[in-house]
């Protein structure tokens, strides 16, 4: 029996083949690793068509270098101070570089330090607080994000009484010309771990977690932003248990904002959504126990990546994916691991020597090995990854 199509029809799936051979070819092309500097990667960001890479040289502290263009600029010693740090991208181009120090042998007080970059220079140094909170297992690195007027947020927490010990979550938000403005407390139910993580979206909408970090012990909090800059009181997203720690969190643009954590033996979970949190739950894809870290990123429309580490039953890293309103779907075994980054338009990619990607619009993860492990970030159209041994970015376009 024959089967007739009209030219259209076939002319139709003609280029829904080329359509999704391209697609699935996208991911694959990275480019060779480009050599930025001697040195080991500690952050890398872009928005797409500008990038930033945030590294430690091997003479230490940190410096920065800004590719805009085809080139990548000579790298700018921000601190010579042993520091971590973290560095974000803004839509307009414009950079800010973050930073925390011991400023004695003693675990605390920490020292913050940020600087921006914008048309092509580095500002001046801008100290956040030289009485940062940071313990054994955290330096107690502010916390940043754009919005999309280029707007950044800095979040971090604060010794507010020596002793007995006191913290307050301070925020405050700023940009390239103009600075920070002034400081404003936005919880003082705070148990002083120096762990704090941020996701702003581009309408300026901001949501903050808060837990404890390493292997400690804690209630995990979420605090929200308004798009009118109005910050909410903080909520119990789950009440302090044994080893509850390192809660990460990725908000989309629709509002819609997942929280994903550590338990004593598992992963456990929150989502926002209409502006009220979803009881706690444990990640239910999740065999068996679970140890190491987890990581979770939410695209534009509220879609989002969980990875977690089993360590029982069938060990290994896993991926599992959830469409916003819906349910956590199978989980898939990965080479990759955290931190996991997302598109506005749904693209996600994971870490490490096997960076992992799933495109928008797709449902299968993609891999690409390099000869050490990456740090991976993501913007419009693009995914980035900072390579070792020294510091080389490579760049992927992706939906």
């Amino acid at each position: 029996m024959k089967v007739r199509r009209s030219l259209s029809t076939l002319a139709t799936l003609a280029t829904a083949g080329v359509m999704t051979c391209s697609t699935i070819a996208y991911a694959q092309t990275w480019s060779s690793p480009q050599f930025v500097a001697n040195g080991s990667s500690v952050a890398v960001a872009t928005n797409g068509s500008t990038s930033a890479v945030l590294f430690t040289p091997s003479s230490g502290g940190l410096q920065a270098s800004v590719k805009s263009g085809s080139n990548w600029l000579t790298p700018v010693t921000l601190t010579t101070a042993g520091a971590t740090g973290d560095i974000a991208v803004a839509p307009n181009g414009d950079v800010l570089a973050v930073w925390s120090f011991r400023t004695t042998n003693t675990y605390i007080p920490v020292e913050a330090q940020a600087r921006f970059y914008s048309a092509g220079n580095w500002g001046n140094t801008i100290t956040i607080s030289v009485n940062v909170y940071g313990n054994v297992s955290s330096m107690g690195l502010p916390a940043i994000g754009f919005d999309g007027n280029s707007q950044a947020t800095l979040v971090w927490e604060q010794i507010t009484n020596p002793s007995p010990i006191a913290c307050a979550l301070k925020a405050e938000t700023g940009n390239a010309a103009s600075g920070f403005g002034s400081a404003q407390t936005i919880t003082t139910d705070t148990t002083c771990y120096g762990l704090a993580k941020i996701a702003v979206n581009s309408t300026g909408e901001a949501v903050v977690v808060e837990g404890a970090p390493g292997i400690l012990s804690g209630a995990i909090l979420g605090i929200s932003r308004s798009a009118t800059g109005s910050w909410a009181a903080p909520v119990t997203v789950a009440a302090y248990a044994y080893r509850q720690d390192n809660p990460s969190v990725g908000l989309g643009n629709n509002g819609t904002a997942v929280a994903v954590w550590r338990t004593r033996s598992g992963v456990s979970y929150s989502v926002r959504s209409n502006g009220s949190w979803s009881a706690a739950a444990g990640l239910p894809v999740l065999s068996g126990q679970a140890g190491g870290s987890t990581g979770v990123a939410v695209d534009g429309s509220g879609n989002a990546v969980a990875i977690f580490s089993q360590v029982t039953i069938s060990p290994g890293t896993y991926a599992t994916y959830r469409p916003v309103n819906g349910s956590w779907q199978s989980k898939v075994q990965l080479n990759s691991g955290v931190p996991v980054a997302a598109t506005p338009a749904g693209t996600f990619v994971a870490s490490g020597t096997t960076v992992s990607t799933r495109l928008a619009g797709t449902s299968n993860w993609t891999t690409n090995t390099f000869a050490a492990p990456a740090r991976v970030n993501a913007g419009p159209g693009l995914a980035i990854a900072a390579v070792g041994p020294q510091v080389s970015i490579s760049t992927a376009a992706v939906p």
